[in-house]
């Protein structure tokens, strides 16, 4: 279960679901030691994916997403501009 947000300097409590963003994110999935012996055939109608659920705070989404590397896992990347509402990009373009 969520229980904060998923920047780790971040440390605002996930309390509603229409307050940030939440991100399903596709993983894959860890074999457990001594799974090497299992057939392939029995491997592949095994799951190979695995869905975790990340949430970033209205603050932090602006800013940032997440991301999944096999290396690293899933880690934040800034957003190459920020989030603006409509309003807001309406007033900067001069469209009343």
């Amino acid at each position: 279960m969520l229980s904060h947000c998923a920047n780790a300097e971040c440390h605002i409590p996930f309390l509603r679901l229409r307050e940030g963003k939440l991100f399903l994110v596709e993983t894959d999935r860890l074999m457990k030691p001594g799974t090497t012996s299992v057939p392939p055939f029995v491997r592949a109608r095994q799951q190979q994916r695995q869905v975790e659920h990340y949430w970033l705070c209205d603050e932090c989404a602006n800013r940032w997403t997440l991301i999944y590397d096999r290396e690293c896992g899933v880690t934040l990347a800034p957003l190459k501009r920020p989030v603006t509402t409509v309003a807001a990009a309406a007033a900067q373009s001069g469209v009343a």
